[in-house]
C-alpha cells in the first residue's frame, strides 16, 4: 500500500503545486471593484463657444480588476471625456457611459455615475463698458468728497453672449472715504460676473478729491484799476462785489482790501467798452486759495479817450 502513494512523488508534488497556482490565477481574475471620484473633461469645444452650465462637475467610475492593479491606482490615472465638437448654443445632455472612460489596462469599467450630463453653451461676445465707482462712508468732519475720478472709464469684458449682450457698465468694489482729509487714490478691482472676464489685463485706478468743506463769501466795493494807470481812462462803475468760495479755515483772512479787480487797456482804443475785470489778490499768497464764483456787477464800462 505504501509504494502506492510514494510512487511518482515528485510528479504528485509538481501536479498539486501547479492545481494551486492556477486556483490563485483564477481567484485573483474574479478582481475586486473599486469607485473613483473624476472630474469630467469637456473636450473639442467650438472656438467662439462657451459653457455656461454643468449640472455635475465630476462622476464616480466604477471599476473592477485585480487588486494589485486597482490599488495602485490614483484618480489621475483615470479619465472621462465629452466630446463637445458639433456642439450648438443652448442646452445639450450628454450621456455618460464606460466608453467614455481611459482606464489603465487591466481594469475594466463596470458603470459611471451619473449616467447623463446636462450642459449649457453660448457664444462668447466681447464688449467695451462703462466703469460705475462705488465709495462708501464720508471724510473727516469739516472736508468733503469733492469728486471722484477713474482711470481707465471703460473697460473690455468678454463672456457668454446671454450675459454680455445687454450689459453697459461694471461697478467697483466699494472704496471708503471714511475720516479723510485729503484726496487718496487706490487700485480697486471690479465686480464681474463669474462668467464675465477682463479682455486684457488691467488696473483701475480710482480717485477720491477730499477737500476742505468750503463757504462763500461775498467781499464788497473791491477797487477797480487799470493797467497801465492813467488819467485818461474813466471806468463806471468804480468798484464791483466778489462772491468767492474758499477754505472754511481761510474765510477770515480774506477782505475786499486784499482783492483787486485789473483792467487790460493795452487792447483797447478810444472809445467806450465793455469789460469783464480780472480779480486777484493785491499780494499774491499761495497759503490762501479761493475760487471766483461771480463778480457784480459782471461787466463794466471804460471810456479810453
Amino acid at each position: 500500500m505504501k509504494p502506492l502513494f510514494t510512487k511518482n512523488l515528485s510528479l504528485k508534488l509538481i501536479s498539486l503545486l501547479l492545481g494551486f497556482i492556477i486556483w490563485q490565477a483564477v481567484s485573483s481574475e474574479q478582481g475586486i471593484e473599486l469607485t473613483f471620484s473624476i472630474p469630467i473633461e469637456l473636450r473639442n469645444l467650438p472656438e467662439g463657444f462657451e459653457v455656461i452650465k454643468e449640472s455635475v462637475h465630476q462622476a464616480d467610475v466604477r471599476l473592477r480588476g485585480t487588486a494589485e492593479i486597482l490599488r495602485s491606482l490614483s484618480p489621475q490615472d483615470i479619465s472621462i471625456a465629452v466630446d463637445l465638437s458639433e456642439a450648438e448654443p443652448g442646452e445639450r445632455v450628454a450621456y455618460l457611459t464606460p466608453s467614455d472612460v481611459t482606464a489603465p489596462f487591466g481594469s475594466r469599467v463596470m458603470r459611471v455615475t451619473p449616467a447623463l450630463l446636462e450642459i449649457e453653451l453660448d457664444r462668447t461676445l466681447e464688449k467695451t463698458v462703462n466703469i460705475i465707482p462705488r465709495v462708501s462712508d464720508a471724510p473727516a468732519e469739516g472736508f468733503e468728497l469733492a469728486g471722484i475720478h477713474l482711470s481707465p472709464k471703460k473697460i473690455t469684458v468678454i463672456g457668454p453672449e446671454s450675459h454680455i449682450q445687454n450689459l453697459e457698465q461694471i461697478t467697483t468694489v466699494p472704496l471708503s472715504a471714511e475720516g479723510l482729509r485729503q484726496s487718496f487714490s487706490r487700485t480697486v478691482r471690479l465686480e464681474l460676473n463669474p462668467l464675465i472676464r477682463l479682455a486684457h489685463d488691467a488696473n483701475v485706478e480710482l480717485t477720491l478729491d477730499v477737500r476742505e468743506l468750503r463757504v462763500q463769501l461775498l467781499l464788497s466795493s473791491v477797487k477797480i484799476l487799470t493797467q497801465p494807470e492813467t488819467t485818461s481812462v474813466t471806468v463806471e462803475p468804480e468798484t464791483i462785489d466778489v462772491l468767492l468760495e474758499s477754505p472754511r479755515s481761510l474765510v477770515e483772512q480774506l477782505n475786499a482790501e486784499k482783492l483787486i479787480a485789473e483792467i487790460d487797456l493795452s487792447q483797447l482804443n478810444s472809445g467806450i467798452h465793455t469789460v469783464v475785470p480780472a480779480v486777484r489778490m493785491l499780494q499774491p499768497n499761495t497759503t490762501i486759495s479761493f475760487e471766483i464764483i461771480e463778480i457784480r456787477p459782471n461787466t463794466v464800462e471804460v471810456r479810453v479817450q
